[in-house]
């Protein structure tokens, strides 16, 4: 093995058949190759373009973010206002609300189907 062999992740796979396409760019390859070399990289290339589509999700597919907006606009405004205590209590709010699934699919459910206190639990700060 060489130095850049050693340096790359995952199962190794090597392949013995006859080659089909004798000296196509200096080097001869068969069937099996070509279709594992073509079946591979698409395969990564499907892998990677999905990668990391779990946890962004939840934040994606969130459905009513109206109130979430509203309450980022009044962190800004307590900045803008100088009123640095106040705005580090709401930003740690706003923390919390995204760390907690729970609540973050709570506060934005679809209007139709908010329970009566959905407006008073950015209030409450929960």
């Amino acid at each position: 093995h060489s130095s850049s062999e050693s340096s790359c992740r995952g199962p190794h796979i090597y392949t013995v058949s006859n080659p089909i396409f004798p000296e196509l760019g200096g080097t001869s390859y068969s069937i099996i190759g070509l279709y594992l070399t073509v079946v591979l990289t698409i395969g990564r290339f499907v892998r990677l373009s999905f990668s990391g589509q779990l946890s962004r999700v939840i934040y994606e597919q969130l459905h009513d973010v109206d109130d979430l907006v509203d309450y980022c606009e009044v962190v800004y405004i307590a900045r803008y206002s100088v009123q640095y205590e106040l705005e580090e209590e709401l930003y740690r709010k706003l923390i919390k609300i995204f760390r907690t699934p729970d609540l973050l699919i709570q506060l934005t459910r679809r209007r139709d189907q908010a329970p009566p206190a959905h407006q008073r639990i950015l209030s409450r700060g929960r």
